[in-house]
């Protein structure tokens, strides 16, 4: 039998679809999206199962506020950071408790206002070089071109002289590998794992291209070490950063530097692709992007300076993160007996939560699934509840690297837009790939000149 809740307490409604051994893994493999989306159909906690391991999904935006920030210290990051942290190392985004305090606080100087305004100026020529090679009247998939794109600007930005030929081989088989960190922590054969000796068919992930990109890194950092200089890059504020606890040792820098690799590669890239998405599929929108550039513009390329007169193109990135947010699927892990929206979760007890479900959560957002851009604009932008918009997470967790990310993503847009129309090429839908970031497969587009 199973015992009663404590006093005081609610039972979360078990979700139906439980299958014997798997649990509802089989869910995610099938339509992930949907299936998170229709999980607020059973209240604002409700339950499933992942192989063995009890999984409470929180659907409400309040208790999602709760979680991340008022009750923030009573969790720590759950089952995809165990599967992040043989490919990631334990930076920031893998670590927890003081260590991530710490962290947090000494890396802040390298996203300083200040410190942006110099990343920029990269961020700027490198995507219009990168928007220039596309001719006018070809069509392409940008995918890989902002996949290279991306990469290419947090190469430059982290080192003022990427020129270690073993630099971009090593994060590119990283890359590879990292990409599966959330299919591990949605395997009901890693939950079992956790209970049972090592499983024959089960297979961690390989340590390798890590143990590779640290090799490659440090001798990096015993260059930069050697001259004690400030590049301008986010390595050498790194290696300036200190505090009461000291500085970084050099194994903490580069579990930061690889931190850093996922957030300014697959979240960036992921973001920057759905918008040109949702752009090119509809001419109003274009025209107003058009009608703005030209007047701010003015012919010449977009500046870090441009920045706050692009309003529109600010509210266009905005609903495209509604949508479609990187982080599609977030964990935690209670560390002592917490409760949330009644129920008792004791120590250990996995938690869930869904920024895309959130986002197209009909109490919070009239049409939810339809592309809008103008629910960002003034008045009607300040109604959006609290922790109904999460594309950079919230709370101690919010990503340090958000400004980081806008000013890059404004200014691809800006390249890619601003002296060309898009539209949709080839009749195969994009299909939504739900990993470690929420990515399209593919993004067939053609682009046409637009007069000058």
């Amino acid at each position: 039998m199973r015992p009663d809740p404590l006093p005081g307490s609610v039972r979360a409604p078990v979700v139906p679809g439980r299958r014997p051994l798997t649990g509802h893994a089989g869910r995610f493999r099938g339509d992930a999206l949907r299936f998170v989306c229709e999980l607020r159909r059973y209240g604002p906690v409700s339950k499933i199962s992942i192989g063995p391991r009890p999984v409470h999904v929180v659907s409400s935006p309040d208790l999602v506020r709760e979680l991340l920030t008022s009750q923030a210290r009573s969790f720590d990051k759950g089952a995809m950071f165990d599967a992040l942290r043989v490919p990631l190392g334990d930076g920031l985004i893998t670590a927890s408790g003081d260590r991530h305090l710490c962290h947090r606080r000494l890396l802040q100087p390298a996203f300083h206002h200040a410190r942006i305004a110099r990343y920029a100026d990269v961020m700027a020529e490198r995507s219009l070089a990168r928007a220039a090679s596309w001719d006018p009247g070809t069509t392409l998939d940008l995918v890989p071109e902002i996949d290279r794109l991306t990469l290419d600007i947090l190469l430059r930005t982290l080192f003022a002289a990427p020129q270690d030929p073993d630099l971009h081989t090593a994060v590119k088989d990283w890359l590879s590998v990292k990409y599966h960190a959330m299919r591990l922590a949605l395997s009901p054969l890693h939950a079992w794992a956790e209970r049972l000796p090592l499983l024959p068919a089960w297979r961690p992930p390989d340590d390798g291209p890590l143990r590779r990109l640290v090799a490659v890194q440090h001798r990096i950092v015993d260059a930069y070490r050697a001259t004690g200089h400030d590049r301008g890059d986010l390595l050498s504020m790194l290696l300036l950063a200190g505090g009461p606890d000291g500085a970084l040792t050099d194994a903490e820098v580069t579990d930061e530097l690889i931190t850093l690799f996922l957030a300014g590669t697959g979240t960036v890239s992921a973001s920057l692709a759905w918008t040109l998405y949702e752009v090119s599929r509809r001419p109003d929108v274009q025209r107003r992007l058009h009608d703005e550039l030209d007047t701010v513009l003015a012919g010449r390329p977009c500046a870090f300076d441009d920045l706050p007169a692009l309003v529109y193109t600010r509210q266009v990135l905005t609903e495209a993160l509604r949508l479609h947010p990187p982080s599609w699927l977030l964990m935690r892990r209670a560390v002592r007996p917490v409760t949330l929206g009644g129920v008792r979760l004791p120590p250990g007890a996995e938690v869930f939560f869904s920024p895309y479900a959130l986002h197209r959560d009909p109490r919070s957002y009239e049409e939810p699934d339809r592309f809008a851009p103008d629910r960002w604009s003034g008045r009607a932008a300040a109604k959006a509840a609290r922790h109904t918009y999460l594309p950079f997470g919230a709370g101690a967790r919010l990503c340090l690297g958000e400004d980081f990310a806008w000013t890059e993503l404004t200014l691809a847009l800006a390249s890619f837009t601003a002296r060309r129309s898009l539209a949709p090429a080839g009749s195969a839908p994009v299909r939504p790939l739900a990993g470690t970031v929420l990515r399209p497969d593919r993004l067939l587009l053609s682009a046409h000149a637009r007069p000058s």
